[in-house]
């Protein structure tokens, strides 16, 4: 009984070992080039939407200037 516990007990040591031996981190690059592709796209948009949040900030100003006259 107590070799059948010790067998046991090798043979998970063992193959935890081995398991962590080979969950070495694999490169994805499909991966990575979709989210370079999404960050270069949200950016974009959050420049194009600043550029129009200005253009709409120099409106209301030029409103509200005129309007002080």
């Amino acid at each position: 009984m107590k070799r059948l516990f010790s067998s046991a007990f090798v043979a998970m040591a063992l193959t935890l070992a081995v398991s962590a031996c080979n969950s070495g981190k694999t490169e994805n690059t499909a991966t990575d080039s979709l989210a370079d592709t999404i960050d270069s796209t949200a950016d974009a948009t959050a420049d194009t939407m600043r550029a129009d949040a200005d253009k709409v900030d120099s409106a209301a100003d030029a409103r509200v200037d005129s309007l002080k006259k």
